[in-house]
């Protein structure tokens, strides 16, 4: 008897035979949850109020914000009156053998103390300074500043060697710091009450700036004009000859000067 063989099918793919379709045993829908939406603004709300009652809800909301606007409040405190006095200078504006009632050209001493402040720029400052050591003659600088100028004298002290006809080892500078004590005036708000100062502390910046040994042209000719003074003349004394031959000694008086007064 002759056997008979079983050929076995290959697998079928989409790649071998794209044109060979496969139908597919249909499937049940998976089952699906509807969501059910609630709602709950009228269980929130409430039973429906007729026209009435609403009307009489607003008026009572309205009485409510009306009362709330109609509490006094709290009386705002004023802010008291302050006036800051003057600070005390470091020294005085004009020399004192300068005469203060007459033109600011005229004063000859006393031009090198400045006090700094906010209002002059750094280029008129630098110009002054200029001015006073070379037109002039001085060699000491005395710079004050306080509060919020004390950024400008920095600035004024670091610019101003480099623009000077001097070296750098001629040039000294010498800082101090401090702090001055300001008095404020507080005015109260009734009349009857007294004015009450308060006092309050300003930091302050001095720098002196010296040019070689700090004396100028000026100041060495007035000192030997001052020794001269002091200093008592010596005269020779002068003989005169008289007719008998003999030798009168005469000696002369130095003479006086008129002192000051």
């Amino acid at each position: 008897m002759a056997m008979s063989k079983k050929r076995r099918t290959a697998p079928v793919t989409l790649e071998g035979n794209p044109g060979k379709r496969i139908k597919l045993a249909p499937t049940s829908p998976l089952p699906t949850h509807t969501s059910h939406s609630i709602d709950i603004q009228p269980i929130l709300a409430g039973p429906p109020m007729s026209q009435a009652e609403a009307s009489s809800v607003k008026k009572g909301r309205d009485q409510q914000t009306t009362a709330k606007l109609s509490e006094p409040s709290e009386p705002l405190r004023k802010r008291p009156k302050i006036h800051k006095l003057a600070p005390p200078r470091p020294f005085p504006a004009v020399a004192a053998s300068a005469s203060a009632t007459g033109p600011r050209s005229a004063h000859k001493e006393g031009k090198n103390y400045i006090c700094l402040t906010r209002k002059t720029s750094l280029g008129a400052y630098m110009r002054r300074c200029k001015n006073l050591i070379i037109d002039d003659g001085y060699k000491v600088l005395h710079l004050h500043a306080m509060g919020a100028a004390i950024p400008l004298l920095l600035q004024l002290s670091c610019a101003l060697p480099p623009i000077l006809p001097f070296s750098k080892d001629e040039i000294h500078t010498e800082i101090t710091t401090g702090t001055v004590e300001l008095q404020d005036e507080i005015s109260p708000d009734d009349e009857d009450e007294d004015i009450t100062y308060r006092t309050r502390g300003k930091s302050t910046l001095y720098v002196i700036m010296r040019i070689g040994d700090g004396q100028s042209g000026a100041d060495i000719q007035r000192k030997e004009i001052s020794v001269g003074r002091s200093s008592p003349k010596h005269t020779k004394p002068h003989t005169k000859k008289t007719a008998g031959k003999r030798e009168v000694l005469v000696f002369e008086e130095p003479e006086q000067e008129p002192e000051d007064i």
